[in-house]
């Protein structure tokens, strides 16, 4: 499961792709001369990511009359990883572009964000936090014990210390991990009661019930 999710977070972390599925979220079902005119990519460049999308279950595509059609629309069910994500993303995007400071959960003013910014790039930030599969393991553990030193997230989970520092410095950087300082122990991690953004965190909690069914299954294995 964590090698799914880690494909499908580097699937959704690529402003092409992100390009792609505002598309068909405004436009709904394209077909690729189309998508290739209107966002201007090369042919084989749109095919690759349009291939990658497809591989993941984002998006779905039929053949017409010896024609490809392209939809924003999971062949998987809402229960799944692939078919409960593109119905997330397909809702974001179908607003529209949106500023950052929109998505930001307490509220607040955030006057140094260009107006101009869009949903995508604040679904991309909050994508690249789930891309690397050890930040995977790091939120498993604590989902399964609450909290943990960084040395205890490195003997645990078999990285060096270097590797758990860098990785909870990334997730601390999302929003997705808060820390604190506690003495000997040094620095405790656990989930942040509030991400850096709405975005963030419903990605989180998209990830985190998949972590928590591969948790539980792990859980009964004999």
């Amino acid at each position: 499961m964590d090698e799914i999710i880690v494909r499908l977070c580097r699937a959704i972390a690529s402003y092409p792709r992100l390009r792609i599925l505002s598309y068909l979220a405004q436009h709904g079902e394209t077909m690729p001369t189309v998508l290739q005119r209107d966002l201007h990519l090369p042919l084989n460049v749109l095919s690759e990511h349009l291939r990658i999308l497809s591989s993941i279950g984002l998006i779905s595509s039929r053949r017409s009359a010896g024609r490809c059609h392209y939809d924003f629309r999971s062949p998987y069910p809402e229960n799944t990883l692939s078919g409960g994500a593109s119905c997330w993303l397909k809702g974001l995007l179908r607003k529209g572009a949106a500023t950052v400071s929109d998505a930001f959960l307490d509220g607040r003013s955030r006057s140094s964000v260009s107006g101009a910014t869009e949903l995508r790039t604040v679904i991309f930030a909050a994508a690249t936090a789930f891309t690397d599969l050890r930040r995977l393991q790091i939120l498993k553990y604590l989902e399964m014990h609450g909290q943990a030193s960084g040395q205890v997230l490195a003997a645990q989970l078999r990285m060096s210390g270097v590797a758990a520092c860098r990785q909870t410095a990334k997730l601390c950087r999302r929003g997705i991990l808060s820390t604190r300082r506690e003495g000997k122990k040094g620095f405790v991690f656990q989930l942040a009661a509030q991400p850096t953004t709405a975005v963030h965190a419903q990605l989180l909690e998209i990830v985190r019930a998949f972590l928590k069914k591969d948790n539980l299954r792990t859980s009964r294995s004999p």
